[in-house]
């Protein structure tokens, strides 16, 4: 670990992270529209509270409010580093998606990682 002046920093970037990685599949199987894969990446919790259907929507929703990309496939998708080392222990990534984000937190349920909680759009 590197230290700064605020104290401990983590060598690993946050897309690297347990939480970066599940956040970006998240946000890769929502763009090629594999809502199954995406709703399996969710905590039972949210799984209850989201159903398939309702996570395509709201993802749907949310993206209208984008600026696409003039290249052509799929947005870019990318797992911003957390200036604040606290965020990645918390399990925190944010995860852009063309001028859109969805923000999550990722817990260890068992011995795989899901998605505890989610925010969608800019803060």
């Amino acid at each position: 670990m590197l230290q700064n002046s605020f104290g401990m920093w983590p060598t690993m970037k946050t897309k690297d992270a347990p939480q970066g990685i599940v956040g970006f599949k998240f946000a890769h199987a929502l763009l090629v529209g594999d809502h199954r894969t995406a709703h399996a990446l969710l905590s039972e919790e949210l799984k209850r509270e989201y159903p398939e259907p309702r996570l395509k929507e709201e993802f749907e929703s949310m993206m209208t409010l984008a600026n696409p990309v003039e290249e052509a496939g799929l947005p870019d998708i990318e797992v911003m580093d957390n200036g604040d080392p606290s965020l990645d222990e918390k399990g925190w990534a944010y995860v852009a998606i063309w001028t859109e984000a969805v923000t999550i937190t990722a817990k260890a349920f068992g011995d795989e990682y899901l998605i505890a909680e989610r925010i969608w759009g800019r803060p």
